[in-house]
């Protein structure tokens, strides 16, 4: 027999396992997308409010699941991660450039160029913070997030979930809220005052922990270093990062990650959005052919 608590958090983890938060399960399965939302659970009267029959047999059939599966997340908490196919990963990086497009969270401009961090001149940028403003389409990428995470490293094989400042901080958060797992966040420096922290978080004293390190997206990668650094000096094994957007373009990029014995994981690239944007008619023709021009030679292009 099993409790309250126990059947809410088999209904948890099964919506981690595929890459879904409670609500995101239940949108799957055609509920409402607050029944199984936290406040919810209890009744106004104080009595536990159980999910029914019914919307139990519905989440395991959008997860191709059984109650044997469903009772082995609540025996033992082992995470049966639903595999994501070559096609379901072109899908995702489909799905997440498009969703960058719709929120203006990435810009063409091929007559005047933006100028990035690093002094180029691109006639592409991506607003990385712009996202979490949309809650939807926010939703759907961090479930995309969860679900490539849980199927490229394993929800077991890492501990903690660390958000480089500050743009990493929110995706972090959200990611370590679907997958169950402790959060941290690194500054770029040592704060200057009370602990001088440079790690914000619990992280336990036993036991080397082993860390992702999420940012929002990556250029050339240069920025990684200082974040796992202060990491790996605090005595955690640090050994993939995650972006939600890798600009794919740089030959930098794969080199600091190989120096840095990071494996990189991202749902799209600019190549991705391009692809979608010329799909879609997003931009003119002059636009696309410029912004294809400078994703192929991103050292050599002008205005």
């Amino acid at each position: 027999m099993f409790t309250h608590t126990q059947i809410w958090l088999g209904i948890d983890r099964l919506a981690s396992s595929n890459g879904y938060s409670p609500s995101g399960l239940a949108k799957k399965a055609g509920l409402d997308p607050t029944s199984f939302n936290k406040s919810k659970r209890i009744n106004p009267d104080g009595k536990p409010r159980w999910p029914s029959t019914e919307s139990l047999s519905k989440v395991l059939a959008v997860t191709d699941s059984n109650m044997s599966d469903f009772f082995s997340l609540i025996d033992d908490g082992k995470m049966r991660v639903k595999k994501i196919s070559k096609d379901d990963r072109k899908n995702i990086a489909h799905d997440t450039a498009k969703i960058l497009l719709d929120t203006k969270s990435v810009l063409f401009n091929a007559s005047k160029p933006f100028t990035l961090k690093s002094g180029r001149s691109s006639p592409v940028y991506i607003d990385g913070r712009r996202l979490i403003s949309f809650p939807e389409q926010r939703s759907q990428i961090m479930d995309f997030s969860a679900a490539v995470l849980a199927q490229e490293i394993g929800v077991s094989k890492f501990d903690l979930i660390a958000g480089g400042e500050t743009a990493g901080i929110p995706y972090a958060a959200l990611i370590a809220e679907r997958l169950q797992k402790p959060m941290l966040y690194v500054r770029k420096e040592p704060k200057g005052h009370g602990r001088m922290a440079q790690i914000e978080g619990h992280l336990p004293d036993k036991g080397k922990k082993r860390v992702v390190l999420v940012e929002d997206l990556q250029t050339d990668g240069g920025s990684k270093k200082t974040f796992v650094s202060a990491l790996r000096k605090a005595g955690t094994k640090v050994e993939h990062g995650f972006v939600i957007f890798h600009y794919g373009i740089f030959k930098e990029s794969e080199k600091n990650m190989k120096k840095l014995g990071i494996k990189l994981h991202a749902l799209a690239t600019w190549h991705d959005v391009l692809e979608v944007a010329r799909q879609g008619k997003y931009f003119d023709k002059t636009t696309l052919k410029s912004v294809e021009s400078f994703l192929d030679n991103p050292e050599g292009w002008s205005p």
